[in-house]
């Protein structure tokens, strides 16, 4: 298994992007997120690999 990004900015019509505390980006944390109202989020793996990911379908189903 693959190491988790990390959760580094949420974005959101209202308020565009905001830095957050890192953390991983776990299926429970995305369901959260969805909750809240986000559903577009920053995470990064590494220091050069960072993505901006839709957490419409997060996890993606393989």
């Amino acid at each position: 298994m693959t190491k988790p990004r990390t959760l580094t900015h949420t974005y959101t019509l209202a308020g565009g992007w905001r830095k957050v505390s890192h953390q991983p980006l776990t299926a429970a944390l995305a369901d959260d997120l969805r909750r809240s109202g986000i559903m577009l989020v920053r995470a990064r793996r590494g220091l050069f690999d960072t993505r901006e990911i839709s957490l419409r379908q997060y996890p993606p189903e393989h």
